[in-house]
């Protein structure tokens, strides 16, 4: 599902983010990326999300071949594949309904399409009942419920996440990872980018750990 081969990422001002990183994800895995602030974590989402390109190495998500992606291919890359961020970056003027909705109208569904799918992935986040509010109007563990709503919301293969949980209070942070374990469940294979060990090692997935740009792995908690 998710290979890296060699994969380095080193920007023009000399920072290497990323040093010969080598991993594989099989479909249906769950695994959480740690390490310290500026240990490349973001880079690393960033290229599996086709948004940056690495300096060398292979990364394969499925069938695509990132290296050598065409502007045709990159589209149906990215419906492959939810991201979620820190900040939810939602849509204030729009409902929640139509932040849900937005990836689906871009890719040209029906009306009727869009409202089953809309109405079935809110009820999944339990905010069935919130759909015609706006986003200021909602929490911040609401508002992030509505995001990950969003990301999953082209049934994508591969969910992303990067500090997911980062603004939250524990209780929240907790409600949030349950929910990536359900739709874990569900089968959606998920890489989760997160520095709180405290919230993470409550859940028995494996971790891999970056350290100056180099990747270790660990065993999921006992």
């Amino acid at each position: 599902m998710i290979e890296l081969r060699n994969v380095s990422k080193r920007y023009p001002n000399g920072h290497k983010a990323l040093d010969n990183v080598n991993f594989h994800l099989a479909p249906g895995d769950f695994v959480f990326l740690t390490g310290r602030s500026g240990a490349g974590k973001s880079t690393l989402l960033k290229l599996l999300a086709g948004l940056e390109l690495p300096t060398q190495g292979d990364i394969r998500i499925g069938s695509f071949h990132l290296n050598n992606l065409s502007r045709k291919q990159l589209p149906e890359l990215r419906r492959q594949i939810g991201m979620i961020l820190q900040t939810p970056n939602l849509l204030m003027n729009r409902t929640v309904f139509d932040n849900v909705a937005l990836p689906l109208v871009i890719a040209g569904y029906t009306h009727k399409e869009i409202n089953n799918r809309v109405h079935a992935v809110l009820k999944k986040v339990s905010l069935d009942n919130r759909e015609q509010d706006y986003p200021y109007e909602l929490s911040g563990g609401e508002q992030q419920r509505i995001a990950i709503a969003r990301a999953v919301i082209n049934k994508p293969a591969v969910l992303l996440a990067d500090e997911p949980t980062g603004n939250l209070d524990p209780k929240l942070a907790g409600e949030i990872m349950h929910l990536f374990a359900q739709f874990n469940r569900l089968g959606m294979t998920i890489l989760i980018a997160s520095h709180d060990l405290n919230l993470i090692n409550n859940f028995h997935y494996p971790q891999f750990t970056l350290h100056e740009g180099k990747l270790f792995h660990e065993p999921a908690p006992a």
